[in-house]
């Protein structure tokens, strides 16, 4: 099982949120652990790193393996999430 860590942007982000969209992100990333591929793999400059698809919004996370570790980088919009 991987654990989940958030940096500052996307815990910003995930806090400015109403309950109820916590909520649903909160379960979406839970998820994760048991399964960090769920999202998809990113490519171009972004290459390396998943996005999930979280209704409106995106997560986009790094995986590292050899630490068992999900590293959440940024939370957004999907209209702007990947600028």
């Amino acid at each position: 099982m991987y654990r989940i860590i958030f940096q500052k942007p996307a815990e910003l982000f995930f806090r400015r949120l109403d309950k109820k969209e916590q909520e649903i992100i909160s379960k979406k990333i839970v998820n994760l652990s048991d399964n960090p591929q769920l999202g998809k793999p990113l490519i171009g400059k972004l290459a390396g790193l998943w996005s999930l698809r979280i209704g409106k919004y995106r997560a986009i996370y790094q995986i590292r393996r050899n630490e068992l570790i999900i590293l959440i980088l940024k939370i957004g919009h999907r209209k702007n999430i990947y600028s």
